[in-house]
């Protein structure tokens, strides 16, 4: 979302407006919606969801008012409700990071149990055959070694994707705040 367009725009709020018919008639066509784009294009950026409480905030309380007569209360109330809205993508951005943090920490030990079940296998097969040949041990070592691969293949690409999605939620995060002083600021103006 390219706030500069909002911020250099003569209506703050030209982006929350509702769709024209020339929209409305591109709904329909991918392809001219790609190049031209749609009104609705933004819906999934947290950005915009601060932009849009905080304007539906400030409208509530203008009500063919100028915005300059807001008292200061109306102010402090807009800055909560997009503080909230803040919070609220915070937790949306990181409420599937715990699947990620499940598998790092549980894929070792699982090719742990995985390991210690065919050691185990391997010294059943010893003690019922009474025999020490690479044929007996052979798979209970293969299944154990392939159960420790299983679980490094899972905890380390987790690992990865954990920490290159930590560096962007809080890249995310630190643009939302930087973004809503800038808004509000902007909207006090």
């Amino acid at each position: 979302l390219d706030y500069q367009k909002i911020v250099d725009s003569e209506d703050i709020s030209a982006l929350d407006r509702e769709e024209t018919e020339e929209e409305k008639e591109l709904e329909n066509d991918d392809f001219l919606s790609a190049v031209v784009g749609k009104h609705d294009h933004y819906q999934s950026s947290p950005l915009y969801h601060i932009y849009h409480t905080g304007i539906n905030e400030m409208n509530k309380r203008v009500k063919g008012k100028n915005a300059r007569h807001l008292r200061p209360e109306a102010w402090n109330v807009i800055r909560v409700m997009i503080d909230s809205i803040i919070v609220r993508e915070g937790q949306r951005l990181n409420s599937k990071m715990v699947l990620l943090t499940i598998a790092i920490a549980g894929g070792p030990f699982l090719g742990l149990l995985g390991t210690v079940v065919g050691v185990m296998i391997t010294f059943a097969v010893i003690a019922a055959t009474g025999d020490v040949n690479i044929n007996s041990i052979a798979p209970g070592i293969a299944a154990a070694l392939l159960a420790t691969v299983a679980g490094l293949a899972v905890a380390i690409p987790a690992l990865f994707a954990y920490n290159y999605l930590l560096v962007q939620i809080k890249d995310i995060t630190a643009d939302m705040r930087v973004f809503s002083d800038e808004f509000l600021a902007t909207l006090t103006e």
